[in-house]
């Protein structure tokens, strides 16, 4: 398995629009008032959008910059201090936004253990980011490092699944805040360190998501979904598997 990801720095590639829709759904989200009806073709855009598109596109190198850096560090499931790594630099970004952040430590369900971020604004729905920490590269995989290729694409373990949506979460709300908006929004932000591989009890593994998820108005997931960053997956069909002895 080879995750690839598009970098280049165009107005209309997937890296903008990737950032751009997230911030697009945070905003429109964060209005208790319908949106007004619009026409097929894509309308002007108001003054807070184009100072959220213009912030996302001063931000494009770092932002891969910041991918990067997480890719480069192996974060499978079971390297724990890896995790924990990952979690710790992408806690420093939400710090820098004036989250409060928590370690959940995962001694409980023999894991890394996972990051939450909030940060209480003034007026809108409470909203809920979701993301991943971990790979499913382990130390000893051959695929460890982030590089980038001659067609404006770059690979490396996690640049879809799912760092790559974790730094969408952190330069989305980084646009918002560029544009004055972050502080209308009350956002919780949740990166498990075992989404790959669960731990156990689940009900342990999952306590923290699942509380933050009672307390939200609105959920929003940033793992690729159908490839199409200009669409958001509602709905999908689930799995379970059983042992019978």
């Amino acid at each position: 398995m080879r995750e690839r990801i598009d970098i280049l720095p165009t107005p209309t590639g997937p890296r903008r629009a990737a950032a751009c829709v997230a911030v697009a759904a945070l905003v429109a989200l964060a209005t208790t008032a319908p949106p007004p009806a619009r026409a097929q073709t894509s309308p002007p855009l108001d003054d807070v959008e184009r100072r959220l598109v213009a912030a996302v596109d001063a931000r494009a190198d770092a932002a891969i910059d910041l991918l990067e850096r997480l890719v480069n560090i192996n974060s499978g499931t079971m390297n724990f201090a890896g995790v924990r790594a990952v979690g710790d630099a992408l806690r420093a970004e939400f710090d820098r936004l004036g989250f409060q952040t928590e370690w959940v430590d995962g001694a409980a369900f023999d894991r890394a253990g996972h990051l939450v971020a909030r940060r209480r604004g003034a007026r809108g729905p409470h909203l809920l980011l979701i993301g991943h920490l971990d790979t499913v590269f382990e130390p000893g995989s051959p695929f460890q490092r982030f590089e980038r290729r001659g067609d404006g694409t770059a690979t490396g373990p996690g640049v879809v699944d799912m760092k790559g949506g974790d730094v969408v979460i952190v330069e989305a709300l980084r646009a918002l805040a560029a544009a004055g908006v972050l502080d209308d929004l009350t956002v919780t932000v949740v990166m498990t360190g075992d989404e790959e591989r669960s731990g156990r009890p689940l009900s342990a593994a999952r306590a923290a998501l699942i509380e933050a998820a009672e307390a939200a108005d609105i959920a929003l997931a940033f793992e690729n979904g159908d490839s199409n960053p200009a669409t958001a997956v509602i709905a999908r069909r689930g799995s379970t598997g059983w042992r019978l002895e």
